[in-house]
């Protein structure tokens, strides 16, 4: 049952990242704290490791069409490495329960964010 509930994970997580641009953080780690009980942590790196060949594959189907631009990419790419490894070390620094809240605060930010702009 596992692998059949962790399968409908990834591919939701993989229709709206390739759709919307999300899935990772906003699907996987949600579902791996509510339906698997792992540790924030650990589904913030499992996220993470889901993200590379997920994100990989959706560029190798949208770059044919024109829908990536390479040179934002690299500049966002730039920004986020640096940004991974300062993320890294806080998350290791602080309490679960204030990463929960913060990553909480997040997602409700960007709901009311997607809801006005509709």
């Amino acid at each position: 049952m596992d692998v059949v509930i962790l399968f409908a994970v990834g591919l939701a997580a993989g229709v709206l990242g390739a759709v919307c641009g999300v899935g990772g953080g906003v699907i996987v780690v949600p579902a791996l704290l509510w339906l698997k009980g792992v540790d924030m942590r650990l589904a913030v790196g499992t996220s993470l490791a889901y993200i590379v060949p997920t994100a990989a594959w959706a560029v190798v189907r949208k770059a044919p069409s024109g829908q990536v631009d390479f040179k934002l990419a690299a500049l966002l790419a730039v920004g986020g490495v640096v940004g991974a490894t300062l993320g890294s070390w806080l998350a290791d620094a602080l309490p679960v329960v204030w990463i929960k809240r913060a990553f909480a605060a997040f997602l409700v930010v960007v709901a009311v964010q997607l809801v006005r702009d509709a």
